[in-house]
């Protein structure tokens, strides 16, 4: 069989389902873990090549590309675009040095860079700049792309022709549940799907793909062109610098050099806020993308914190089974209540704990100048997210990063009641009080009050309701665990599938509990994971181990069996 025929089917008839198996409407989140693997023109290595159309390939967009001529190089070394004129001239100077070794003709980001570092002197300038200073240099010295038809060149996306199938799985579910929301209009028209891109640095440059990954399963896709620079300018009745706060608060400049026609549907969003809320009470669906989900934060939040009129709108709509919710990581991570986590590493989660702050520069290093944080600081907004999963906190990448312990560490924190991490090219469907996993692995859950963790992978079952979890296995398995016998001893090395690997271990032995390490700024940390009468371990869709009520306790190694 095509390895593209399940997906290809669940495409086609996502518009019948919604006329034929219509249920009550009911609220309706899709929460994507990030890391999906869509065949696109900037990510060919998702692509079986066979399925690849060479020619549509040669007039998409395969890559960012940056220029060096006169014009580029004044503008990227202007003066009032750097702390001093010494820093301006010395941008000058590795710019004009670069434009004689590859030319003025335009060269991908990942060449320029790579030609830049190969440099001695151009390698500790790089090192030099923050992160903030070097996307800004990438937007100025941007190229447009366009074509021989003098249009833009969009990146395209063929799923179709996609390496892996859960990415398709999971676009045409989300698809087939906008055309369930959007079956009380009547008639077939397809669903109408609205992508913001706020989460990312520059929203402009995401559009294309998000727009052709929803297109490719049918929908119509609408952009909304709202983001955290449009919301404060608009708040503070100052659209016409709206390039200003483009830099300031969303982190891009010159965007409308590359992205003319995109840039004016912005602006004309921040003149004319009815535009936005006229698109959200058209659609059948939102999905925010990832990125950042404190900028998401910013886009749909007022500066008070107080939801804007498009998360009223949406908030309503959402409530009445009108509109489905989705995003991936940081449009994930954006949908908790409770807190929202908004940045930090296992690392830091572990020695420093959580700390409610606004997120950090990447570059911080614990100084004065970032308020006490460091770039890898776990911080989070005592506000929460959106609020739409009212059930407790979210987390993306998960079992990949190893992120338990740090949602853990953050939960028992903050007292939040229940948190849950999805995996990478996952999604967590929750309808009304009922949850559902679809894609490549799983969501971990965290109960705060009990400590139990459970693991739930495609065709596992869970219930929300009355603050209360209920967990069914699909296929459960029976193990004798004997408390008598020695745990199992593990090294954990953070950011890595370690915990989830131990877990599996602890499934398939006989042992009561497992015990895994991890050593950091030469502090030994544990997780002390224990099978009881609650546990049970079950047979999962994708190799793993599902599981129910395992007790999970973190701390420091000489005090492990508590969380701290």
């Amino acid at each position: 069989m095509n390895r593209y025929a399940k997906p290809l089917a669940l495409l086609a008839s996502a518009f019948s389902l919604a006329y034929t198996s219509l249920s009550e409407a009911s609220e309706t989140l899709f929460l994507v873990g990030g890391g999906m693997q869509s065949c696109a023109s900037q990510n060919v290595r998702a692509c079986d090549r066979s399925g690849l159309d060479p020619l549509a390939l040669r007039q998409a967009k395969t890559s960012l590309k940056v220029m060096l001529s006169a014009d580029a190089i004044a503008r990227a070394s202007a003066p009032e675009l750097w702390p001093g004129a010494q820093q301006a001239r010395q941008a000058e100077a590795q710019l004009k040095a670069l434009a004689q070794a590859l030319g003025p003709d335009p060269v991908s980001k990942a060449d320029f860079t790579d030609a830049l570092r190969d440099r001695p002197e151009g390698e500790d300038w790089y090192q030099s700049l923050s992160d903030r200073q070097w996307f800004l240099l990438i937007d100025r010295l941007e190229a447009p792309q366009v074509g021989r038809d003098g249009q833009r060149l969009k990146e395209r996306v063929w799923l179709e022709a996609n390496r892996d199938s859960h990415t398709p799985e999971l676009v045409a579910r989300f698809t087939e549940l906008a055309a369930r929301a959007g079956a009380h209009r009547g008639g077939e028209a397809p669903p109408t799907i609205v992508v913001m891109t706020s989460s990312a640095r520059d929203p402009f440059e995401a559009h294309d793909f998000y727009l052709e990954l929803f297109a490719s399963s049918g929908a119509q896709v609408t952009w909304l062109p709202l983001d955290a620079s449009v919301q404060l300018a608009r708040h503070n009745h100052q659209c016409s610098q709206l390039e200003r706060y483009r830099q300031e608060v969303q982190g891009n400049a010159d965007r409308a050099r590359v992205y003319p026609r995109l840039a004016a549907q912005q602006q004309q969003l921040c003149l004319q806020p009815e535009r936005g809320l006229t698109l959200l009470e058209q659609a059948d669906a939102l999905f925010i993308n990832g990125g950042d989900q404190w900028l998401s934060w910013q886009a749909l939040r007022l500066p008070d914190g107080q939801d804007s009129a498009e998360l009223a709108l949406i908030k309503r709509r959402f409530a009445k089974g009108e509109l489905v919710v989705g995003g991936t990581s940081a449009g994930t991570a954006v949908q908790g209540s409770g807190v929202m986590i908004s940045n930090g590493s296992n690392a830091r989660a572990l020695t420093d704990g959580p700390i409610a702050k606004a997120p950090p520069e990447r570059d911080c290093d614990g100084s004065a100048r970032c308020d006490g944080l460091h770039g890898d600081s776990l911080t989070y907004d005592v506000r929460g997210g959106l609020g739409l999963f009212t059930a407790g906190l979210t987390d993306t990448h998960f079992s990949e990063r190893g992120r338990q312990l740090r949602l853990a560490k953050l939960a028992r924190h903050t007292e939040t009641p229940l948190a849950v991490g999805v995996d990478e090219n996952t999604a967590l469907v929750v309808t009304g009080p009922d949850w559902e996993v679809v894609g490549a692995g799983g969501v971990w859950v965290w109960e705060n009050r009990s400590g139990f963790s459970h693991y739930l992978q495609p065709g596992d079952q869970a219930r929300w309701q009355d603050n209360r979890l209920t967990v069914a296995l699909k296929a459960p398995i029976s193990e004798h665990h004997d408390e008598q016998q020695d745990p199992l001893v593990r090294t954990l090395e953070l950011d890595s599938g370690d915990f989830r690997q131990l877990v599996d271990e602890l499934c398939r032995s006989s042992q009561q509990q497992a015990l895994g390490y991890a050593t950091v700024a030469s502090r030994r940390f544990g997780a002390v994971l224990t099978v009881g009468d609650e546990t049970q371990f079950g047979r999962g869709a994708n190799g793993h181990c599902s599981y129910r009520g395992l007790l999970l306790q973190v701390g420091e190694a000489e005090n492990a069996t508590k969380t701290e």
